[in-house]
């Protein structure tokens, strides 16, 4: 890598320096889907090791890629979350998603009515909708974790 810590000035390999490895974009997907904390994601179906989980999460919010705060009442507790540059990533899931269903529909089944609405409408669409309402329960789930903020 280069003095920056990237590969090259080429677009796509310093994107794929950031969120190109196995685990990073799952770790987004989680966020989306809900997952807040270090335990949540661990526990996810495709069982991220520990030491792994730990870098990738330093990695994302070093990128600014996702942040952090800890809980009112226990600082040893983070709640991560999506930055606005995180939330962008979603688009690039749903392509990922959506080249996955048409050419490997026999492991894309774990969200069929989600697969069956992306192939019926626009990816920007979606993510717009999806990227509102996150930012929303991002922000009710703030002040019950830190009322005083």
């Amino acid at each position: 890598m280069n003095n920056s810590g990237f590969r090259s000035h080429c677009a796509l390999a310093t994107g794929l320096d950031i969120i190109g490895d196995k685990w990073s974009l799952l770790i987004v997907r989680d966020l989306f889907e809900g997952k807040k904390t270090f335990t949540e994601m661990r526990l996810s179906e495709e069982g991220v090791a520990t030491n792994i989980l730990a870098d990738r999460l330093k990695n994302l919010s070093h990128h600014g890629v996702i942040s952090f705060y800890h809980a009112a009442d226990n600082r040893k507790t983070k709640y991560y979350f999506l930055t606005a540059k995180g939330m962008e990533l979603y688009t690039i899931q749903l392509e990922v998603m959506r080249w996955s269903s048409k050419y490997y529909p026999e492991q894309a089944t774990d969200h069929p009515v989600f697969l069956e609405q992306l192939a019926n409408s626009t990816t920007q669409k979606i993510a717009k909708t999806h990227t509102k309402t996150y930012e929303q329960n991002h922000h009710k789930h703030f002040l019950k974790m830190n009322p005083e903020a």
